[in-house]
């Protein structure tokens, strides 16, 4: 098992456009819902992370990480909230990982409050299985 604690900052002028996925979950991407779709996109916060990973099978990874958004400049908009991602990495064989997550996020604020969610600061689940394969 392992426990992971990150913490990382990012201006309010940081772009986002040469990320990628080739270190695993959480590593470019900070939350899968907040990270990729919902905001803030890793821009013009502070964010702290929390992971913890176990591996009950030689080739089966599963864990749960933990991510606080803390906008920098509320001016320009408050892209504070919490997320939860829950995931496995299921190594079926030297070909093929299946990837299933589960992310819920909880915005602090709707866009008529200041923030970047249209319509309410209800709570987003997200769900993916990625099948990835390599040669």
């Amino acid at each position: 098992p392992s426990a992971s604690y990150r913490y990382s900052r990012f201006s309010e002028n940081y772009d986002t456009l040469f990320y990628g996925f080739s270190r695993g979950y959480g590593t470019w991407f900070q939350g899968e819902v907040a990270g990729n779709y919902a905001g803030p996109f890793n821009s013009n916060s502070r964010i702290q992370n929390v992971t913890l990973k176990v591996s009950p099978l030689g080739n089966l990874n599963v864990g749960a990480m933990y991510f606080n958004y803390d906008t920098i400049d509320r001016n320009l908009g408050n892209t504070d909230g919490h997320e939860v991602d829950l995931y496995a990495e299921w190594h079926v064989n030297d070909h093929l990982t299946v990837m299933p997550l589960v992310g819920i996020y909880q915005p602090d604020k709707s866009a008529e409050n200041g923030g970047t969610q249209l319509g309410n600061n209800d709570r987003n689940v997200y769900a993916q299985v990625v099948f990835a394969t390599g040669f």
